[in-house]
């Protein structure tokens, strides 16, 4: 089954005249007829009788007309929306959390602003599950916390990070820097393995692994931000992650001596990906705004 004898069909229910038909689209008599034939030899089904060498509509050409007339119809509407606006589609993203919570929703907005034609669905994950989203097709473009090695995956740095240290316990609180030492035998909450949070931080942690280690380990941020006001408790996070809570004493931040925690925050995407023009378009604007969204999340709060 074709669209063109779809289209013939449909014509022919609304024009009964075979010689009509056939000159509105080009071709001889004997073409349509045989498009016609062949539809309904796939069908299994008569849709027309033939009556004094006239074909005529029939129930069964009636209630195909009835269920594929707005469908045909709404492929026309999508060829003619590709072929007038240069920026349509739908874009399947997939982000790790932090970029998933506070940088994406603002992007995206202005994105659906400015291109009506765009749908953008948004999938939060770690690191680890999105790059495998990326490797097996199941998302368009990827943006993670920390470098995702594969050799089927393409990268680039989307922008800068920072993590802190912080804590709930108004007790570890001082005004001094800490140093790295002090808080080894703290309670450190990590996120699960996979996160590009986790993943940095210990990168930085490496001198101390044999002295160091999670008290507990939980699947989100909000979740380890939710532990942060037990006793001895803290972690490391984004600044944009906690920086509500830091601003209403929730949480505090605890410096430490000859530690800065940076860290890049990256666009992946699978090697063998057809950028289309509105793929192009998305990583781009993505980029362009990326550092203004950033720094307003941090003023916001």
């Amino acid at each position: 089954m074709t669209l063109r004898q779809l289209e013939l069909f449909l014509a022919l229910v609304k024009t009964p005249h075979l010689s009509q038909v056939a000159k509105d689209f080009g071709l001889t008599q004997s073409a349509v007829s045989m498009a016609i034939k062949t539809l309904e030899e796939t069908l299994g089904k008569l849709l027309f009788d033939r009556i004094h060498k006239r074909l005529v509509v029939n129930e069964n050409g009636r209630y195909f007309f009835r269920m594929v007339d707005p469908l045909v119809f709404g492929l026309r509407e999508s060829e003619s929306m590709f072929r007038d606006q240069s920026l349509v589609g739908d874009i399947k993203v997939g982000a790790s959390s932090s970029i998933a919570n506070y940088i994406l929703p603002q992007i995206i907005y202005e994105f659906a602003e400015l291109y009506e034609g765009v749908r953008i669905e948004k999938i939060t994950g770690n690191t680890i599950e999105i790059g495998k989203l990326i490797e097996d097709g199941d998302v368009d473009i990827g943006f993670v916390e920390a470098d995702y090695n594969s050799t089927e995956i393409e990268r680039e740095v989307l922008g800068l990070d920072e993590l802190y240290v912080v804590t709930g316990d108004p007790d570890l609180v001082r005004n001094e820097d800490y140093c790295m030492d002090e808080l080894l035998s703290k309670r450190w909450i990590f996120r699960e393995e996979g996160s590009g949070t986790r993943e940095v931080f210990l990168y930085h942690m490496e001198k101390y692994k044999k002295r160091f280690k999670p008290f507990l380990e939980v699947g989100h941020t909000e979740a380890v931000k939710s532990v942060l006001r037990n006793k001895g408790a803290l972690s490391c996070l984004s600044r944009i992650s906690v920086m509500n809570e830091l601003l209403s004493g929730q949480l505090f931040r605890l410096r430490i001596k000859d530690f800065k925690f940076s860290r890049s925050f990256y666009t992946i995407w699978h090697k063998d990906k057809y950028f289309s023009s509105v793929l192009q378009e998305f990583m781009y604007y993505t980029k362009e705004r990326y550092k203004a969204v950033y720094e307003n999340q941090l003023h916001a709060h």
